[in-house]
């Protein structure tokens, strides 16, 4: 799944559609079309990872705070009031450690998908740019000189 776009995008690139709606270049016009679509689902997919990564720092793990009574499963934790005060980690039992798992997990993702945001607003500029202008070099726009 993540090969065919690529194999399209190279496929796309080298075929210049001669003449296609009177522009040599839409084929290489069309892949970078083509990219925006795939940078905004990749934007959708970051944010969806930023957002569950906000919520889950904030709320915290869910652990048991019983030891006697290992049914008892909660989310301790109110409004990020764990992040500030450590001393609130000893209220989770059980797992051992899961608040120093769940803030290093959460955070990293946070991150990753921070970049991964980033990183999608660019290609989905980029491709809007290649969109619109297309290979500069030969069809006259953005300041081409219009020869092949």
């Amino acid at each position: 799944m993540m090969v065919f776009p690529v194999l399209v995008f190279l496929g796309l690139k080298n075929n210049d559609c001669c003449g296609c709606c009177g522009n040599e270049s839409c084929g290489k016009r069309f892949a970078m079309f083509s990219s925006i679509i795939f940078a905004a689902v990749g934007i959708v997919g970051a944010g969806y990872s930023f957002i569950v990564s906000v919520v889950a720092l904030n709320r915290g793990p869910k652990c048991n705070t019983d030891r006697s009574n290992s049914s008892i499963w909660i989310y301790p934790f109110y409004n990020g009031d764990y992040l500030t005060d450590h001393n609130l980690w000893d209220q989770c039992q059980y797992p051992e450690s899961i608040v120093p798992w769940n803030l290093t997990l959460f955070s990293l993702l946070l991150i990753m998908s921070g970049v991964q945001l980033v990183l999608c607003a660019i290609q989905a500029i980029n491709g809007l740019f290649g969109a619109i202008c297309g290979d500069c070099k030969c069809c006259g726009c953005c300041g081409g000189n219009g020869t092949v």
